[in-house]
Formats: structure tokens, C-alpha cells, sequence
């Protein structure tokens, strides 16, 4: 029999009686660790929310934690389970460093196949930001558009505009075409949102072309320098 269960970021904890620890990946099943850590009988355990992990008690009366190494965790599973894509699910799962080397390469390949759309993903879900660079908006303005299709860059600036905040490199290059198509209405929208990044540069690229809406940036990119000009002129 086992104890109670916890559960972090799709990893499943299981203590059973006997003082086994298995560790499990949920959506596939597959055994992530397995070790005993107690020789005695393990009577109690429960979630510990201060570490992501679980704990217990076993009959001589000692408190036993057990919790993931959110820094080797990835290579661990790479590199010792030899399981790079259950490293990457559980890195983008769990917003974990280990698998930068495995993103870039995807990110490579997927590029140099010309699956732009798919290389974005890529770039979008990796850890940390490690791929959402002004190198990689760089890569995305030098692609050819195809034919009938949005262009690279603004496939990639679609998808991360799905899943989160642009910073402020992908603000400034997004506004760019998107003020020079005469489209402010969608920064207007994405502001609202709370989907750019708002800074002094931002407001500086936008004001030429809308002093309203650059007046928006500065207030909430807290330059009251520049509010000031605005209201003055």
C-alpha cells in the first residue's frame, strides 16, 4: 500500500509503506526516480507546499522531505533516463533550466526546415525567454513571406502574443510595422491588454505617429518626463 500522494507541475510524488519514494510523470506514466528512503515503516506523509515536494513520518518518529532538484531535474532525465522529449514537456511544464541546448536545436531545425510557425512555438515555450532574443526577431525579419501567408516575424509575434507579455525588443519591433501599416488601433488594444512591454523608447517610436497613445506608454512606463512634453505640445 501507499500513502498520500502529492503532485507538482505534472510530477507525481508516491511514498509507499515500505519507505519507497517513486516520482512519476503524470501524462505519460513513465517512473522518473525510484529509491527507499526509510527502513522503517513510513505510517503518514502529505503534500509540502514550501517545497513542491511531500513528506512523511516513519515509526521511529523521523520527518522525511522529498523534493525535486528544479536545477538538475532536466539534465537528470536527458541525460541519465535518455528521455530529451519527456525533459522538454517537464521544462515547459514547470518553467525549468536543463534543457536550453535541446530548445535551440529544435528551434535550429525547425527553422532551417522553414516551419516557421512551429520554430516560434519553440522559441515561445522555452524556459526562461533563453530564444526570445533580438538575435531570434533578427532571424525572423530576414525570412521571405510566402505567398497568401502573414509573414514570419508576425507568425511569431502571433503566437507569443497568445501566450504572454512581449518584452520590450519584441514591443519596439512589433509597433514598428504594425504603426507603419496605420494600424494603431491594435497597439491601442494590445496596450489595454497589457500585452507590450511599455517604455521610454516605446513611447518615443509611437509619438511621431500618435500623440494620444504614446501619452498611454509613458504613463505606464512611469517616464513623467515625457508625459510632460506631451501635455505641453
Amino acid at each position: 500500500s501507499s500513502g498520500i500522494n502529492a503532485e507538482y507541475g505534472g510530477l507525481l510524488y508516491m511514498i509507499t509503506k515500505y519507505g519507497y519514494i517513486h516520482l512519476y510523470d503524470i501524462e505519460s506514466g513513465t517512473c522518473i526516480y525510484m529509491n527507499r528512503i526509510s527502513g522503517d515503516t513510513i505510517f503518514v506523509t502529505a503534500p509540502h507546499e514550501a517545497s513542491n515536494g511531500i513528506i512523511g513520518v516513519n515509526r521511529k518518529g523521523q520527518v522525511l522531505s522529498v523534493s525535486i532538484d528544479e536545477d538538475n531535474i532536466v539534465s537528470y532525465i536527458t541525460n541519465q533516463l535518455k528521455n530529451p522529449e519527456l525533459a522538454l514537456k517537464i521544462s515547459v511544464r514547470c518553467n525549468l533550466a536543463g534543457a536550453e541546448e535541446l530548445f535551440v536545436r529544435r528551434f535550429n531545425m525547425l527553422f532551417g526546415q522553414g516551419q516557421y510557425s512551429e520554430a516560434a512555438k519553440v522559441a515561445a515555450s522555452a524556459p526562461k525567454g533563453i530564444l526570445r532574443t533580438p538575435q531570434t526577431i533578427q532571424r525572423f525579419q530576414q525570412c521571405p513571406a510566402q505567398p497568401g501567408q502573414a509573414s514570419p516575424l508576425l507568425q511569431y509575434f502571433s503566437i507569443l502574443l497568445e501566450t504572454s507579455q512581449l518584452n520590450k525588443a519584441e514591443s519596439l519591433e512589433l509597433a514598428r510595422p504594425v504603426l507603419q501599416q496605420g494600424r494603431n488601433q491594435l497597439l491601442e488594444k494590445w496596450l489595454v491588454e497589457g500585452k507590450l512591454e511599455c517604455s521610454e523608447e516605446l513611447g518615443d517610436l509611437i509619438k511621431a505617429h500618435d500623440s494620444t497613445l504614446a501619452l498611454s506608454v509613458y504613463l505606464r512606463a512611469n517616464i513623467p518626463q515625457k508625459v510632460c512634453q506631451v501635455f505641453c505640445n
